[in-house]
């Protein structure tokens, strides 16, 4: 009970990161509202999230009517305070080659009792990624995945997102990627700890693939160290190991 109470005394809510919502009744709404519709902006604006399409996205009339495909909500667990992670997948130009873009809008909320919710702020994790923007290979259905892992302290969570990208009809070669990068929650934001790339692969026009793989692998004791190895298929061996420790001074993962 003590300790409960300590890490509810930890956790502090701006009164600007405040809001007054039921999730359950904002996720029905959502799933309700006609794409574009009035409905539709007022359930964004609720979680404050931007707009959809966000800025950068397709001109296109169709892009101003963008459908809800799905709402996830996940026990986050990031402050120790039952928060929850809420992400909505939204696609706009379904079918045109050139439009076709998916959405993702997502949110850290801590309950804070009495109906309130705090929205943690810093890093968004939200992002607006066009179709034709896809690896060649195992592409995926959504633009980014999320995890939770156990990483900076026992018992709390930080989200790992992976992002996949590439280009499939360059003329000069098509390209495919993958990098992944940890958040976790200092305070009531959201901070990037380590970011590194997870695979890339480059086709050159003559059919020559070029190849790169990263390990990553986690120690035992919290904080964790991180140890990251490059392979480059075709070498007779992988790169030395790079081992990164969690700096507390910084809050993030740094070089050993």
């Amino acid at each position: 009970m003590l300790a409960a109470l300590a890490l509810l005394a930890a956790f502090a809510c701006p009164e600007d990161q405040k809001l007054r919502l039921d999730l359950k009744d904002w996720k029905a709404a959502l799933l309700a509202a006609g794409p574009g519709s009035d409905e539709q902006h007022l359930a964004l604006a609720a979680l404050r999230f931007q707009s959809v399409p966000g800025d950068g996205g397709p001109e296109a009339d169709c892009a101003g009517k963008p459908a809800v495909e799905g709402v996830d909500v996940f026990e986050a667990n990031l402050t120790g305070q039952k928060d929850k992670l809420v992400q909505a997948r939204f696609r706009m130009c379904k079918g045109d080659k050139e439009n076709e873009t998916q959405a993702l809008r997502i949110a850290v909320l801590v309950p804070l009792g009495e109906g309130q919710l705090c929205k943690l702020e810093g890093e968004d994790l939200s992002l607006d990624r066009r179709a034709s923007d896809r690896p060649c290979e195992n592409p995926g259905k959504l633009p980014r995945t999320l995890d939770f892992v156990e990483l900076t302290a026992k018992g709390r969570r930080v989200v790992q997102a992976k992002d996949p990208s590439g280009s499939c009809e360059d003329p000069a070669g098509n390209t495919s990627s993958i990098t992944t990068a940890f958040f976790e929650a200092q305070g009531a934001a959201l901070k990037k700890i380590f970011e590194t790339p997870l695979y890339d692969s480059t086709t050159q026009a003559q059919g020559r693939q070029l190849v790169a793989r990263w390990k990553l692998t986690f120690g035992n004791a919290f904080p964790r160290e991180i140890r990251l190895q490059r392979c480059v298929e075709g070498a007779s061996q992988c790169e030395e190991p790079d081992v990164y420790v969690y700096a507390k001074a910084g809050g993030k993962y740094v070089r050993k």
